[in-house]
């Protein structure tokens, strides 16, 4: 027996075909999609099925729905926050660790760095500094920890968002968020260990001196390094945790949300 193909709803292909043609149309935010009868009449649907193709490309981030006269469906940029959320929920079941992140890491982030080389202002290095002013406070607090580490990762999210490569800033913003959530999901921040912290400010001091020399061979060489140190700490510092904390959450009740099949 064949196995069934599962057809596409009429509304997700009626959205695909308005995303289609937004970008052939090269409409930009704030451009007004055709009204909604006109794009009914254009697909040849129902009203019920382009409201819904509508809404669908409203969560997505695409168009925004203005109720009352003059209102209607307009064009967005789709932000980073939505564009890593929807992406998140794709690893949301894949179990990544922390060897298979800096895997990617490791390749992207010296070149990200490498291409920032003479676009920092004197603004980005007034935030660069306080980032790195954060990461070496010994912080007796878990909670206290937990800001710190995102702080860090913080300093590696401003270069990316300066990166003149899309493609790669967001790769190397959405691996940050990965390993944000690395962090939380399993409670790292509450092992203090102060060589995580002494050893990223001490790495973010030398490629903030280097971006000062818009030394870009140096500024690569050093994110490499500072790549696979961190790659060392948080792998060491997942098993420490696995192995401290492991009794701990065995013994912590666990709130079934699943719904049972009826016997």
């Amino acid at each position: 027996m064949k196995p069934r193909v599962k057809r596409q709803k009429l509304s997700d292909l009626a959205a695909e075909e308005i995303k289609h043609w937004v970008m052939a149309s090269n409409m930009q935010a704030g451009d007004l999609l055709l009204p909604e009868r006109e794009l009914m009449e254009r697909l040849g649907v129902s009203k019920g099925t382009m409201r819904e193709a509508l809404k669908s490309l409203e969560v997505q981030g695409v168009i925004k729905v203005s109720a009352g006269a003059g209102g209607g469906a307009s064009v967005t940029a789709v932000s980073y926050e939505k564009s890593a959320e929807l992406l998140s929920n794709y690893f949301f079941f894949e179990k990544l660790d922390a060897p298979e992140i800096y895997e990617l890491r490791s390749i992207v982030e010296p070149e990200m760095a490498a291409s920032v080389v003479g676009l920092l202002t004197e603004e980005h290095f007034q935030r660069l500094e306080r980032s790195i002013a954060e990461c070496c406070n010994d912080l007796e607090e878990g909670e206290d920890r937990r800001r710190q580490r995102i702080e860090e990762l913080e300093f590696h999210n401003l270069l990316a968002q300066i990166c003149p490569n899309p493609l790669l800033g967001f790769v190397c913003r959405f691996i940050n968020k990965l390993l944000v959530d690395l962090v939380v999901f399993k409670k790292m921040y509450l092992v203090k260990e102060m060589k995580i912290a002494q050893a990223n400010h001490d790495a973010h001091s030398k490629l903030l001196e280097a971006y000062r020399r818009e030394d870009v061979e140096a500024v690569r060489r050093l994110m490499q390094e500072h790549m696979e140190v961190c790659a060392r700490h948080i792998i060491e510092l997942e098993a420490v945790v696995k192995t401290r904390f492991l009794g701990e959450t065995a013994q912590r009740p666990i709130v079934d949300l699943s719904r049972k099949k009826a016997r």
